[in-house]
């Protein structure tokens, strides 16, 4: 009995403990409970954090790979097709460049002189469009070596070859070599064309001593580079031609010898300015029996400023050149001297100023003697075009002076343009 009585109360005490066992926990074990969930959710929202970084960072390289693929697609340059082409197509590329040059002009004057007239009444004076010349420019690289200039002018009574040479380059000793007709390089405008000289006419110096066709002929010629010693850079022309304009040397007979030379001197300044100054000396005869000779001594003086970045709309050019003569004339010599001074200022893109003094005496006689100036304004509607308005005084001691009102356009069509030399 006292047995089953324990066992029963066992029974009950089990019972009870699983009872208590199913109760909610009590209120002091809850605060355990919320911090744990807390630091779970705080866990996982790190991680969804994470997740996201690590998301975006991918989607960011992607687009960068999107954006360079795309780029690479854009520039892939397409695959080269070859063309046949037969040998007459490519015969074409043979071809020189070929332009041609026309300038006209009217004058208005009142001098009356012979000397102020030239090839007919129509030029002067009248007022009458006049043609000075139509020059065709024929250029071309004949090989890798050499390149060749032809020029033929064409006036009003005749046509001729103004330059006809071939020009071997990079030979030894620094030097370019030169063979054929052409112009001499004496001074600063001797081989300048009609149609790139700064005002309408030459200066009375040059035309008195070399004439309006310039000191040229038929030669060789060789231009040095020489090292840089008293100057930034030193340049030599050694020239030996028959020619001559019957004026200081003859043009007739067999001795038509005439030699030459001109050595410029190159100077920067500064970034804008540069200074060139030049020597030059001719020597030949004056008569066609080998008796009697001349030689002529020049120098010159450039000065040109270019403010860079602004060069198309303003500048400054300042030219002098003066020159010394020493004729002989049977038993003795004439001694005379010619100079001349031109600047060119640019006003705009379209616009220049240009003026010139000049002085001159005659080879064959000192006492004789020209004087005078010229003032000109270029409107330059494009480069391949320009129209001059200019006003020219000459005062003579042997005749009549000569005032002119010059209008005068010139145009050219093709690559050689207005070339300076």
């Amino acid at each position: 009995m006292m047995r089953k009585t324990i066992l029963s109360l066992c029974f009950v005490f089990l019972h009870l403990v699983s009872v208590l066992s199913a109760l909610p926990a009590s209120p002091a074990a809850q605060p355990d409970s919320v911090a744990e969930k807390i630091a779970g959710l705080q866990n996982r929202l790190n991680e969804i954090e994470k997740q996201a970084a690590e998301k975006a960072k991918q989607e960011e390289l992607q687009a960068l790979m999107d954006r360079a693929r795309a780029m690479s697609q854009e520039h892939r340059e397409e695959p080269e097709i070859k063309k046949f082409h037969s040998g007459l197509r490519q015969q074409s590329a043979l071809n020189p460049n070929i332009s041609v040059g026309g300038e006209f002009y009217t004058a208005w004057g009142k001098s009356e002189s012979e000397l102020n007239r030239s090839r007919s009444e129509t030029e002067w004076g009248t007022g009458q469009l006049t043609l000075r010349e139509v020059e065709l420019g024929i250029e071309s690289a004949l090989d890798p070596y050499s390149r060749g200039k032809v020029f033929i002018g064409i006036g009003p009574d005749e046509a001729a070859v103004e330059e006809a040479y071939v020009t071997w380059l990079n030979c030894p000793l620094n030097m370019n070599l030169k063979a054929g007709k052409f112009k001499a390089q004496f001074g600063q405008l001797n081989r300048y064309h009609d149609h790139a000289l700064p005002q309408f006419d030459r200066p009375r110096m040059l035309v008195r001593y070399f004439g309006n066709e310039t000191l040229h002929g038929t030669g060789i010629s060789g231009n040095f580079l020489l090292p840089s010693l008293w100057a930034h850079v030193n340049e030599l022309d050694l020239e030996i031609f028959t020619g001559g304009n019957g004026y200081s040397f003859t043009d007739e007979g067999r001795h038509n010898l005439i030699s030459s030379f001109h050595l410029k001197n190159y100077y920067d300044l500064n970034r804008s300015t540069y200074l060139e100054i030049g020597l030059s000396g001719a020597a030949g005869n004056n008569d066609p029996e080998e008796k009697d000779e001349s030689l002529i001594f020049g120098t010159d003086v450039t000065v040109k400023w270019q403010p860079p970045g602004h060069a198309k709309y303003s500048g400054i050019e300042w030219k002098t050149e003066c020159l010394i003569s020493n004729r002989h004339l049977g038993a003795g010599r004439v001694k005379t001297w010619g100079a001349f001074s031109t600047v060119q200022v640019r006003t705009g893109a379209r616009t220049m100023v240009s003026g010139r003094l000049d002085y001159s005496q005659l080879p064959v006689d000192s006492a004789l003697r020209e004087r005078g100036g010229a003032l000109a304004f270029d409107y330059w509607q494009s480069e391949f075009v320009f129209i001059r308005f200019q006003y020219t005084v000459i005062d003579r001691n042997f005749d009549d002076s000569d005032q002119r009102f010059i209008i005068h356009t010139c145009w050219a069509m093709g690559p050689h343009r207005h070339e300076v030399y």
